[in-house]
């Protein structure tokens, strides 16, 4: 198959390099990638396409058919962690993915390109990992510990599961268990999820904790919670549940929803995706119905509530970076936290915004380089510190 004997997969190769593409043509350029039977017509296709570039820039040669495996490989991964407002992110996933790995070959031209910065390490992407801290403050690292049974705190048995996750399974009555709090910890690089002992799942996010009892009181449930989690709330209409965070407290009955609050973030979120929440700071009080955000700051009672981007904020419980206009400051912010690194800027900060999808399993090396495809910034990496400099026009 030659440039000209397929024209539709010409034009969508096309769009994609002129970033034109809509996201029902990614599903389509998505399909003939991943179907079996144009499989070595793609291919053949890449490979044209790179016999092409040669002529115009100095290129390596490509793997085409490693790359593709390891894109269907990568996508199987990604599908599993989606619900339905994922239902075109596979495909976003994987052609962005290949745009990545086309970047790393194909060279931009001289007049655009600076001499970028040396990557001298690559850093691993974060992965399950906590420290909970008990009732006495005795301390389990959670990074290490095995399956089955990890502590008692009086009726309540500490359990890890199978999915990793830890479970607290009340196995007598003892009304002194509403009074032994836990505290459920991650670090930047990690993040954990909890089963409470009402049933009530919690995800948290990296460099983000939660504090609970043990047993929750028999007219309400309260927890406290630091930085990013996601709940899942059993209903139960005669305790209502009660998060707090920092100065404003979060009501709900049985809900799904996510609080972001870190302290470096110029604005807290709280996102609902399922039921009803009642958000109180202050003197203040408003209802928030599926779909929508509260924005908010510690240092005011003033809110603003907008539609949510669904994807965006769930992009990482989904193991996805999602950038829509994102600001090259909030990114960093993101990447200081899961892969546990420093940034510093070499001169002025690059005042540029992203949209993408990056897989959040890949090595930080790979979220940069797409990052340098805007062609305004480069990066290198040295001991853990990131530097980032704004790229000049020659």
């Amino acid at each position: 198959m030659t440039l000209g004997e397929n024209n539709r997969l010409a034009e969508l190769f096309q769009r994609y390099i002129d970033k034109t593409i809509t996201k029902h043509e990614y599903a389509e350029l998505f399909v003939y990638l991943r179907n079996p039977e144009t499989k070595e017509q793609a291919l053949l296709f890449m490979d044209e396409y790179n016999k092409k570039a040669k002529s115009e820039a100095h290129v390596h040669e490509v793997d085409w058919d490693g790359m593709y495996t390891n894109i269907v490989h990568q996508n199987k991964r990604d599908s599993n962690k989606g619900g339905r407002i994922w239902k075109y992110m596979g495909a976003a996933v994987v052609c962005f993915a290949f745009g990545i790995t086309l970047y790393n070959y194909i060279v931009v031209s001289e007049a655009s390109k600076k001499k970028a910065l040396v990557y001298h390490n690559d850093i691993m992407p974060g992965r399950s990992r906590a420290e909970l801290v008990l009732a006495d403050g005795s301390k389990i690292n959670l990074d290490s510990a095995v399956q089955g049974h990890l502590a008692n705190e009086g009726k309540i048995s500490i359990e890890r599961d199978t999915k990793g996750q830890i479970v607290y399974k009340i196995k007598g009555s003892s009304s002194d268990d509403t009074q032994k709090i836990n505290t459920l910890s991650t670090p930047a690089g990690g993040t954990f999820s909890v089963v409470l002992s009402d049933g009530s799942k919690v995800w948290l996010n990296a460099a983000s904790s939660i504090k609970f009892p043990v047993k929750f009181a028999v007219n309400e449930r309260r927890v406290e919670i630091k930085g990013e989690a996601y709940f899942e709330i059993e209903k139960d209409k005669s305790r209502p549940f009660y998060v707090k965070s920092g100065s404003s407290e979060i009501k709900v009955l049985g809900t799904h929803f996510n609080v972001m609050s870190y302290p470096d973030e110029y604005s807290s979120e709280l996102t609902l995706l399922e039921g009803l929440v009642q958000f109180n700071k202050g003197t203040h009080s408003e209802l928030l119905t599926p779909g929508k955000q509260i924005l908010y700051a510690e240092s005011t009672d003033n809110t603003r509530q907008v539609e949510a981007n669904l994807e965006e904020v769930m992009a990482w419980k989904n193991n996805l970076f999602v950038f829509n206009s994102t600001s090259i400051d909030e990114i960093m912010k993101d990447l200081m936290r899961w892969y546990d690194v420093k940034v510093r800027y070499e001169g002025e900060k690059p005042d540029i915004s992203f949209t993408g999808v990056i897989p959040r399993n890949a090595n930080v090396s790979k979220v940069l380089k797409a990052l340098e495809l805007t062609g305004d910034v480069a990066f290198g990496i040295e001991n853990n510190v990131i530097t980032c400099q704004k790229r000049k026009m020659k």
